[in-house]
């Protein structure tokens, strides 16, 4: 069975390459640690407005995914029968002459080391846009060093394609680190630190019951110079889905989107499911619902976040596990521990 998986994947990554080389779309490709998933449906929200544009699905991500999403597959990969129905549609794509998008926004994730060097050996993006990493990123399990980590975040800054543009979230000290001596052009996106694009911090939305006080979402400004734009977000707040809405309005900059239609299309960015979402529960209860994945730099600013909320009644934290963190595990719990000891009311530990 593996050696069949292993012979389909590079039948996919062939068939993808080719398919690049005849429609060749415009190439966006999202990397990083926290935010990735936000990013790209923060972006595209902005460029579906004015282009034909296909983004990443399901867990397209890997070595295996990305090719799947430019050939833009609907089957998984779970059976030998999925296997030979993507590799016929890939072939369709080929022999024939389809519709196929003008851009292609494709997240980009390895599980284990040279994932991410293979990708990057053949895939070059137009724009590379990098998330915060962290310092102990998800899936440093399986690396020997966080340095062999970056080393494979590395390669595909450098595989940017010439004239291409990399725009990064700058307030995190390990993105921002890895830019040095990189010669594409860069575009900065922050909060806490000097931008290109800057954010202010943002205020959480409450609703105007007079019984309760209820979050609603979140606003902030995005500085471009000398203009200030303001965006509304509903039905979720934190500060990822802030650096998800200035890295996507960075690239429509980029790309000479008018800064009026990138602003109104931001402020119709939709929650992510699973994503520091807001839901409302039983008897008056809020639920913000980070529940998808996490790694440490995302629980630390879900926390921040949770500690901020104005709350009537008492603060409940459910915590699940970190995973892949391998020798980090016990530590960056308990740090996790330390952070909660003076906000949450009651804290619920569910995991293995």
């Amino acid at each position: 069975m593996n050696i069949l998986k292993k012979i389909a994947k590079k039948i996919f990554q062939y068939e993808a390459r080719l398919v690049l080389k005849k429609y060749n779309p415009k190439i966006i490709a999202i990397t990083g640690s926290v935010g990735k998933t936000l990013t790209r449906e923060a972006l595209y929200t902005v460029l579906t407005k004015k282009f034909f544009v296909r983004k990443s699905e399901k867990s397209f991500t890997t070595e295996l995914g990305v090719p799947l999403a430019i050939i833009g597959c609907q089957y998984g990969t779970g059976t030998p029968i999925d296997w030979m129905k993507n590799i016929l549609f890939g072939w369709k794509l080929l022999v024939g002459k389809k519709i196929y998008p003008e851009y292609l926004i494709l997240e980009i994730d390895g599980d284990k080391p040279g994932d991410l060097k293979g990708i990057s050996s053949w895939l070059h993006p137009d724009i590379l846009v990098m998330t915060a990493i962290g310092e102990v990123p998800s899936h440093i399990e399986t690396f020997t060093s966080l340095n062999a980590l970056l080393s494979e975040k590395k390669d595909l800054l450098e595989s940017v394609k010439a004239g291409g543009t990399i725009i990064y979230n700058a307030d995190d000290a390990i993105t921002s680190g890895l830019m040095e001596g990189v010669s594409s052009k860069k575009v900065s996106c922050g909060v806490r630190m000097d931008s290109d694009i800057k954010g202010t911090e943002a205020v959480i939305l409450y609703s105007n019951s007079k019984t309760s006080s209820i979050p609603t979402g979140m606003s902030f400004n995005i500085l471009q110079g000398e203009k200030n734009h303001t965006i509304n977000i509903f039905d979720t707040i934190g500060i990822q889905n802030e650096y998800a809405c200035l890295l996507a309005f960075a690239v429509s900059i980029d790309l000479g989107i008018a800064s009026e239609l990138a602003i109104n299309s931001l402020n119709k960015y939709s929650k992510v499911s699973g994503r520091m979402s807001i839901i409302t529960g039983v008897n008056g209860s809020m639920i913000i619902d980070d529940s998808y994945n996490s790694s440490p730099l995302s629980a630390e600013e879900s926390i921040s976040t949770f500690s901020a909320i104005k709350s009537n009644g008492k603060k409940i934290a459910i915590m699940g596990d970190m995973l892949e963190l391998g020798r980090y595990t016990h530590l960056e719990h308990m740090k996790i521990a330390f952070q909660l000891k003076d906000i949450a009311d009651l804290v619920y530990c569910v995991g293995i």
